[in-house]
């Protein structure tokens, strides 16, 4: 049901009169008569139900209903002046609204937003990074790309990337050790380990030929992005996914530390609405495009 509002007019006379503590000055203000200003405030205090105004001598005085309304009103006129503003006379630039798993944000996307943003003339981005497990969040935006098996349901979806895990770690954590890469799968477990809450060890140990006991951890992550920082720090050595580390290692803070990987299962995909598909193209296209170039970039082992 829509709601029923005073009319614009009877709230500026409300707070031109408030403002003058006059109705004359307000009038003049306005351009209209004192009886016009007089009909439009009572109008707006039958709408409320109550007075706005009390008269002292010469003057009118807020009542403390009215002092309250002119306070709330005049914000809601400044936002109404920006809405306006912002739309008026202008050329609205296209906008997307992307939503980014947190990891894939901090680890990859700021750095390449100069380069998506160069990709998409005229288009502005509104980044977001919703809950993982907040399906939801597909309806109120244009994009998100989230890792998963590719399962949403209802949305269309495509894969960005396959990808794999590798045992990472700092050269200086090596260094200090008198170690260097490549190192033996059991080699590696004699360094500090880093976990992580949504991974384990024992499919990188079974990889290995190792006995499939999950090892000790000194530090346990829910972030990937900062189990790659903590690598890269020289706390400890982790699995860690060639697209988050990349920078990572073409910078040198990380570097594999052994011939054993294996692949992930569960990756990266770009999901949208139906409705959206031509919209969310060039965008999709883009975002593939600078993954597969940071991949291909990537340290040599």
């Amino acid at each position: 049901m829509l709601k029923r509002y005073p009319s614009i007019q009877s709230m500026q006379a409300f707070l031109q009169a408030a403002r003058a503590g006059s109705f004359s000055s307000a009038a003049r203000q306005l351009s209209l008569t004192h009886s016009a200003i007089s009909q439009q405030i009572r109008t707006l205090e039958e709408f409320v139900g109550q007075p706005l105004f009390v008269r002292e001598g010469a003057r009118v005085v807020l009542t403390d209903a009215g002092a309250l309304f002119a306070n709330q009103l005049g914000d809601g006129f400044e936002q109404i002046d920006r809405a306006l503003s912002s739309v008026k006379e202008r050329e609205v630039t296209q906008s997307i609204t992307l939503d980014v798993d947190p990891e894939l944000a901090q680890s990859w996307l700021v750095a390449r937003l100069p380069a998506l943003l160069g990709a998409l003339t005229g288009v502005a981005l509104t980044v977001l990074s919703a809950p993982r497990h907040d399906r939801s969040a597909f309806e109120r935006v244009d994009l998100a790309l989230r890792y998963g098996y590719g399962e949403w349901d209802g949305f269309e979806n495509a894969l960005i990337c396959g990808d794999r895990l590798t045992v990472m770690g700092a050269p200086a954590l090596l260094q200090a050790r008198g170690l260097t890469a490549p190192l033996a799968p059991e080699h590696v477990l004699a360094l500090p380990l880093l976990g992580y809450t949504k991974r384990s060890w024992i499919p990188w140990l079974a990889s290995a030929g190792l006995p499939e006991v999950e090892p000790h951890a000194v530090a346990v992550f829910d972030n990937a992005a900062g189990l790659i920082a903590a690598a890269s720090a020289g706390v400890g050595v982790g699995l860690a996914r060639g697209l988050l580390a990349a920078d990572a290692q073409h910078d040198g803070r990380l570097i594999e530390l052994t011939q054993v990987e294996i692949p992930t299962h569960y990756n990266l995909y770009a999901v949208w609405p139906r409705e959206k598909s031509a919209r969310v193209a060039p965008l999709v296209d883009a975002i593939r495009a600078l993954v597969a170039q940071t991949l291909n970039a990537r340290v040599p082992r």
